[in-house]
């Protein structure tokens, strides 16, 4: 009996090797196609928050602006953090400042909610924002923007520009808290409302640098640098801007980003906007402060 297993034809044995390689290839074929690919965007969304402990000389109105601004910074550091240890983005070595200067025009925000508690006898302000990014749209956009040398310096002074800002806005908070006289008052005031000015109108022209660099020359981002006008009049950077985007095109990218071609991977009722806000996301650039006067809380004095 067992020479006669030895002595059997070959064919069937050629016949069953051939069958489990067919077998094979097919699992590795589906296995392949099931797997998820390299190059998937991954959508990251980030939570962040911001707070003003208001004063007795500041406004609700101010209130809303700081915290709204402290937690745009939040969730940019939370962002740039997260992107310095993504592949695509760390293999490019850029620093985490360059990805702040970078990213902000790309951070979409779905949600932002304003609350106001007390705290004791302090009233605090607090803006929540929920954000997403789209990582490998954010890699190419940092490729693009690399390339543009008017939109990479510009956007790199504006960034620095408002970090000094920011430490003006600290100083202004301590002067309008420790001010004497009326007239103290008043202008410690209005000076910080021109500097919150001057960073949001800064924000946008940093938004129309971004539109520009990634989307022309299908367009100019007028609107933007309009708006940008409107809070800071005498910002020059939106002259800048306006010479060289009116009369120069940008270098064409390599690997030009598609932003807006995958669609985000999260709850459908997070993509809801609050009512009376807008219909579509906006970037953190494009958030001004505040929420439609019916959705603010009041403070709870009693």
């Amino acid at each position: 009996m067992p020479g006669r297993f030895f002595h059997q034809p070959s064919f069937p044995l050629f016949l069953l090797s051939h069958t489990l390689y067919r077998s094979m290839a097919i699992v590795l074929a589906l296995a392949a196609f099931m797997a998820p690919s390299p190059s998937l965007a991954e959508i990251r969304v980030v939570n962040a928050q911001g707070e003003h402990r208001m004063g007795n000389r500041d406004t609700r109105e101010d209130a809303i602006r700081l915290a709204t601004e402290s937690a745009k910074r939040n969730a940019l550091e939370q962002v740039a953090t997260y992107l310095e240890s993504v592949t695509v983005v760390h293999d490019m070595d850029v620093t985490k400042d360059e990805i702040r200067s970078y990213t902000a025009g790309l951070v979409l925000v779905l949600n932002q909610r304003i609350t106001t508690t007390l705290d004791g006898d302090v009233v605090v302000v607090t803006v929540d924002l929920l954000a997403q990014m789209d990582t490998d749209e954010v890699a190419r956009a940092i490729a693009a923007l690399r390339e543009n040398e008017d939109a990479r310096v510009q956007l790199a002074a504006l960034k620095q520009e408002n970090e000094q800002l920011q430490e003006e806005l600290n100083a202004l908070n301590q002067t309008l808290g420790n001010a004497a006289t009326a007239d103290q008052i008043q202008q410690a005031a209005q000076k910080r409302k021109d500097i919150l000015n001057r960073v949001q109108s800064n924000a946008m022209v940093s938004q129309a640098w971004t539109n520009w660099a990634l989307v022309s020359p299908v367009g100019i981002p007028q609107g933007l640098l309009n708006s940008a006008s409107g809070l800071s009049p005498t910002n020059p950077h939106i002259a800048i801007a306006r010479q060289i985007i009116t009369y120069r095109q940008p270098p064409t990218p390599t690997q030009p980003p598609a932003p807006g071609n995958i669609k985000p991977q999260m709850p459908r009722h997070e993509l809801v906007p609050p009512p009376g806000g807008p219909s579509a996301p906006r970037t953190l650039n494009e958030i001004i402060h505040g929420a439609p006067k019916s959705q603010q809380p009041r403070p709870h004095y009693r």
